[in-house]
């Protein structure tokens, strides 16, 4: 048995697991296609890539998603550069602690850029929705206490000032749906809920470290899991994730094999597929278009020789256990008097 991992003094009080409920979570990172009328201005008009994942939950019966909690910088150097995107017209104050999905039910067309918001979601959002109420139940409480604890109460978020190289590298947050998430009264694991949405400009990529939890596993862990990574990579995330090591490949531009490199493997599995239509983001799409052309050949010759290498962070023990939804609702009421002093003064 394990503490709950207390949020500063917003969450004073910790809970004991007992015992682990027959229910599930189960964890997807998930490419789409890049709209080319709203790349443009995704990018500034440098011509940079622009690529987006999303993070996704199926919940099984009796079950329901409840909280996340995520680190994640992207590589830099070698020649890797980029940013995540912050939509001009997204929410991300960051005095009421919140990123917002700007996608509701598409609100936004594809071809908007506020339809590729960087940001965080609950399924609540999936659910009719209307303009006063969107994102009612999202609370960002705090920073991620994986591997080790705990976090603090101040999240690292982007802003849409961070949209350059120099900024906006970096997402550090404990996320949850402070209602217990009423999302949906049919958890019968049939739908695939969004729950984060990361968009990057440039050819960089990352590791998505983290866990989930949910309202009947109360403050058990499902430890993001290595669905997409070969190689030596992906042994090393896969030793890692069976001693619940919580971590996702966000490949770098060019990587088609998904091994953490790109090389003469990539371009041939590009001119393997070329002239085909894939799944977005498979067997050499690697500019997640869902088709293998000649641009994708280019983007794996134009990136030979980028690595991204993931590094172990220090230490033993891994993340202790996510609130209850209960600590949601303290965390978010300590976090709403904070801003409202904080206006005062």
């Amino acid at each position: 048995m394990r503490w709950v991992h207390a949020l500063g003094a917003a969450v004073a009080a910790t809970t004991l697991v007992s015992e682990v409920a027959q229910a599930t979570l189960a964890l997807s990172l998930t490419p789409i296609t890049v709209n080319g009328a709203a790349t443009g201005s995704i990018n500034g008009g440098s011509g940079a890539q622009v690529r987006t994942y999303q993070l996704k939950v199926v919940q099984t019966l009796g079950e329901k998603w409840n909280v996340g909690n995520l680190q994640v910088t992207l590589g830099g150097g070698g020649g890797l550069a980029g940013y995540f995107y912050a939509a001009p017209g997204g929410d991300h104050d960051p005095v009421a602690g919140l990123m917002r999905n700007n996608n509701i039910n598409n609100v936004f067309p594809a071809t908007d850029p506020n339809f590729y918001d960087t940001m965080v979601s609950t399924p609540q959002f999936d659910v009719t929705p209307t303009g006063t109420v969107q994102g009612a139940n999202l609370n960002v409480t705090g920073s991620a206490d994986w591997p080790v604890g705990p976090g603090t109460i101040n999240p690292a978020k982007i802003t849409t000032a961070g949209n350059t190289n120099s900024g906006n590298q970096t997402l550090n947050i404990v996320w949850g749906d402070k209602a217990g998430n009423q999302a949906t009264t049919a958890t019968d694991g049939t739908v695939s809920y969004l729950i984060g949405q990361f968009t990057i400009v440039g050819n960089t990529g990352a590791f998505l470290k983290g866990y989930i939890g949910g309202t009947a596993a109360s403050n058990t862990p499902i430890y993001f899991t290595p669905n997409n990574a070969t190689g030596a990579l992906g042994t090393q995330l896969a030793a890692l994730n069976s001693a619940n090591g919580g971590v996702v490949y966000l490949p770098i531009l060019g990587d088609a094999d998904r091994d953490g490199a790109v090389g003469g493997g990539d371009v041939t599995i590009a001119r393997n597929n070329f002239g085909t239509s894939q799944a977005v983001g498979a067997n050499g799409d690697v500019d997640n278009d869902g088709v293998v052309g000649g641009g994708d050949v280019t983007i794996a010759r134009n990136n030979f020789g980028n690595t991204i290498t993931y590094t172990p962070p220090p230490g033993g023990a891994l993340g202790s256990l996510v609130p209850e939804p209960t600590s949601l609702a303290v965390i978010g009421m300590s976090l709403g008097m904070l801003a409202s002093r904080r206006r005062k003064d």
